[in-house]
């Protein structure tokens, strides 16, 4: 599922990245443990991620340098069949939209809906009630809507609703799968990951729906995106050459590869000034991610791991920033009936 601004002499560009891609890409390398996805720190230096370091997936925040992790889901004993996954900061970093499901565990989230938060984990409110998924939502950056991806149409397409869950309205109406919705910063345009052209691809559209472009046209799994805080930058991930890494890109088809690693690298966030990026990381050990850090110019810029745990860990957001982030199974269809394969599988632990 989102970020921010870039340093001088990249505007233009867009960051996309994402890790559920086809099934293959993750085999052998999605599981294992560790903190995978979350926000970047907003205005007082808050992220919040998704991690099974509890045994469950659950939703924790943390400051940047690192603090204790607060865990603000399931604060009591968790139960394995519970799931609170790709969270999301509101623009102004009093709430937080979050993905919910209770299903089997190991199994995909097949009955999600969208509930919301307060930032500190509490007054939680359901936003969404259907018989599919909905889930993996993304704030407009006034605060006032909130887009998700949903399969109550038959399969998974981009969606948009009031903040409290009213009005929902359909925005895509491809029968491929459309998901991943990240809302630009400047609120006219919304980025998604879609299938329709036989591998996943990075998009762009209006609010409204209208105007949709491919602006990776690759013959690789491209998805994921994340906006730079200007929203002239996307962040995505991609298996493009061979390996799951961190690029960028805008809508005129700049490209630029952030990451070079034979780990997996994905859930890209920005850091509030753009100086920076959060990603979750297996590099050094295999089968775990954890978060790092490295320049918004790429790893080349040094990398340093910002914190560790037993288990999955999923890239941060920020208050500041749009959220963006699941993790992937072990094994994955290239197309689900039961929502996008990142977000139906954030709570997949291996």
């Amino acid at each position: 599922m989102p970020c921010l601004d870039v340093s001088k002499g990249r505007r233009g560009l867009v960051v996309c990245c994402a890790v559920l891609a086809a099934s293959a890409l993750l085999a052998g390398g999605a599981g294992g443990a560790g903190d995978a996805s979350s926000v970047v720190p907003g205005k007082n230096g808050l992220f919040v991620f998704q991690s099974f370091r509890d045994g469950t997936a659950q939703i924790y925040t943390e400051t940047f340098p690192p603090s204790p992790v607060k865990r603000l889901t399931q604060r009591g004993v968790a139960k394995p069949t519970h799931c609170y996954a790709v969270p999301a900061w509101s623009p102004d970093g009093k709430r937080i939209a979050y993905e919910y499901n209770i299903s089997p565990k190991g199994l995909p989230a097949g009955n999600s809906d969208v509930w919301v938060m307060n930032a500190n984990g509490t007054g939680m409110k359901q936003l969404t009630k259907t018989p599919g998924f909905d889930g993996d939502p993304t704030w407009s950056p006034d605060g006032k809507k909130i887009a998700f991806e949903s399969t109550r149409s038959g399969n998974s397409d981009i969606w948009v609703m009031n903040a409290d869950g009213t009005s929902p309205r359909q925005l895509t109406t491809s029968p491929a799968t459309d998901a991943d919705p990240a809302w630009s910063p400047g609120g006219n345009r919304i980025a998604f990951t879609s299938d329709r052209d036989g591998n996943r691809e990075i998009y762009l559209m209006n609010p409204d729906g209208s105007g949709q472009l491919n602006i990776t046209n690759s013959r690789g799994d491209d998805f994921d995106p994340a906006w730079s805080p200007d929203g002239q930058l996307v962040a995505f991930v991609s298996n493009r050459d061979g390996n799951l890494e961190i690029y960028e890109t805008n809508d005129r088809f700049l490209l630029k590869r952030l990451t070079n690693d034979p780990g997996l690298d994905a859930f890209p966030a920005w850091s509030p000034d753009g100086k920076w990026i959060v990603f979750s990381t297996d590099r050094g050990d295999t089968g775990n991610r954890d978060l790092f850090t490295m320049s918004s110019d790429g790893d080349a810029g040094g990398v340093k791991e910002l914190n560790q745990a037993p288990d999955w860990q999923r890239a941060p957001t920020s208050q500041a920033s749009p959220p963006a982030i699941v993790r992937p199974p072990a094994k994955l269809p290239h197309k689900s009936s039961k929502g996008d394969s990142a977000n139906a599988l954030a709570c997949v632990q291996k």
